[in-house]
């Protein structure tokens, strides 16, 4: 009977949070780009392990607008958009990419230039967010 009660009190929420009271928090904070390498080491195996690494790709400016809801990053000269991923710091509850724009956190083709993504907050704001990427010329 004991066990049984011990289970039933895990099934109710101990604390009711209302999402709402933390106010629009549809804000996107930073950004990184980033890549995979290829990785050779000697790990005692012996032989060569290859594996792939996450790299932040280096940007001549990465500026987040906060009032304007855009992002505008160029990256360095060189870099190849098409095999690059994005990273978002955010304060909202989820970014929802908009028009066909790349997932955030998988390589993909960022060539296009222009980007769409939707913030949503806790408390039922969303925010639509632009974002251009281009390289130094």
């Amino acid at each position: 009977m004991l066990t049984l009660l011990s289970l039933c009190s895990c099934l109710k929420p101990r604390v009711e949070l209302d999402q709402g009271a933390w106010g629009d928090k549809a804000f996107i904070a930073t950004t990184v780009l980033f890549e995979y390498v290829e990785v050779t080491n000697e790990l005692g195996y012996g032989e060569p392990v290859t594996g792939y690494q996450s790299k932040g790709v280096a940007t001549a400016s990465n500026v987040v607008d906060r009032e304007n809801a855009t992002i505008t990053i160029v990256a360095k000269k060189g870099t190849d958009l098409t095999k690059i991923g994005i990273r978002f710091s955010h304060y909202g509850t989820k970014i929802e990419p908009l028009e066909g724009a790349p997932i955030a956190g998988v390589i993909s083709d960022f060539s296009k230039g222009y980007f769409k993504y939707k913030v949503y907050s806790a408390d039922g704001t969303t925010r639509e967010w632009k974002l251009m990427i281009s390289v130094e010329q």
